[in-house]
């Protein structure tokens, strides 16, 4: 054998020891980003009880290479109010390398805005990526699975330099490397079916091995279980009142929308679609009218109009003081009733009388009280939420 034959195998042997150790180094270097990112035991309230959740976690192969029934949901909201304060984070380009997060600064002991997500009406999954993912990705692997969920979806994303959550839009730039995905389990529609809930944890659990992400994910039985419980309560609660204004016995069967328009201006009733709208000083509706013409709904020509019915609507789960509400509705009624010449009729269009309306107005408050003792209070941002 000749020397340039030893030193070639030499050299072989080298580059293979050089290429193992390489490898080697490179899978210790994620196993520590692993264990930096996801601390041991962290309590989950959507997991109580549970004692084996299963967990994914598909770490990327060590490489040579540079490295979202009750009365009358859902896709992700593409907009809306949200509790960022400021300017939209891109989430870092597209070439930036994640950085490592210490254990205490975990995205588990980062809150999810309650306006996003509840641990009582949502399964709320946060996943936390190996390395940072672009949002264009992870919406293009979601559109796969999303037509099957008909509960609304919340998608955020957790800027790193400000250490709050966002809601994640499809045009997002950049990278996220942590996510948090919310499923509503509850909503006026009803309780989450098993299919959906079904669909939307193996949606996540793809979603988390596609792109190397940790996800606990939990048993759908107790969320199911919990999810009928929840809706039976809003079902018991859930009182959505009704009177109306029409033209009194004996009387032609119009009135003069020319009479009404000045009472629902001086009473600052904003018309919204084909509603007037009252709204409180935050800008929560507190009841709704509609006025009814033979050729149907009127609002902004409502003046112009000969009515058949003014229809006035409270509903009563989404006002924060029902009682109040009630009061309003009853005074801005009757003024409608005097201005037109009509009378005040109940949901059945029986004529209301005082005792009828002091019976209702006690109703609300009992079932406001219900709510309040059970975790929902009236108008407050859960119950917005499960009465939708």
């Amino acid at each position: 054998m000749s020397e340039l034959q030893i030193a070639l195998i030499g050299f072989g042997a080298l580059l293979v020891v050089v290429v193992w150790g390489y490898n080697l180094w490179q899978a210790r270097k994620q196993r520590r980003m692993a264990q930096a990112v996801f601390p041991d035991a962290q309590p989950d309230v959507l997991m109580a009880g549970r004692a084996e959740p299963e967990v994914v976690a598909v770490p990327r192969e060590p490489t040579l290479m540079a490295p979202h029934a009750r009365n009358p949901g859902s896709l992700p909201p593409t907009g809306g109010a949200s509790a960022w304060d400021g300017p939209a984070p891109t989430f870092g380009e597209e070439t930036a390398p994640r950085a490592e997060i210490p254990a205490e600064e975990s995205t588990q002991s980062v809150a999810v805005p309650a306006e996003w997500s509840d641990a009582r009406a949502d399964c709320l999954l946060k996943i936390e990526f190996v390395a940072a993912v672009p949002v264009a990705k992870l919406w293009a692997e979601h559109a796969g699975w999303s037509q099957l969920i008909d509960k609304p979806v919340q998608w955020l994303g957790l800027d790193e330099k400000s250490g709050r959550w966002r809601a994640l839009l499809p045009q997002d730039p950049g990278l996220v490397a942590h996510v948090a995905v919310a499923l509503q389990l509850v909503d006026r529609k009803g309780p989450v079916s098993e299919v959906t809930l079904a669909a939307f944890l193996d949606g996540i659990r793809r979603l988390a091995q596609r792109f190397s992400g940790l996800v606990e994910l939990p048993d759908p039985e107790p969320l199911l279980a919990a999810a009928r419980e929840l809706d039976a309560f809003c079902a018991a609660v859930d009182l959505q009142l009704a009177l109306h204004v029409l033209p009194r016995q004996g009387s032609l069967n119009e009135m003069a929308g020319a009479q009404l328009k000045p009472v629902i201006d001086a009473c600052g009733l904003k018309p919204e679609g084909e509603r007037f709208v009252a709204m409180d000083a935050n800008g929560a509706e507190i009841f709704a009218l509609s006025c009814q013409s033979a050729t149907g709904l009127a609002t902004t020509d409502v003046a112009a109009q000969s009515l058949t019915a003014l229809s006035l609507a409270l509903d009563v789960p989404r006002v924060a003081d029902g009682a109040a509400a009630f009061d309003r509705l009853i005074d801005f009624a009757r003024q409608c009733a005097a201005a037109v010449g009509g009378q005040l009729a109940d949901a059945n269009k029986n004529p209301l009388s005082d005792a009828t309306s002091s019976a209702l107005r006690v109703r609300i408050g009992e079932l406001q009280a219900q709510m309040a003792q059970n975790g929902i209070p009236a108008g407050d941002v859960r119950a917005l939420r499960l009465f939708a």
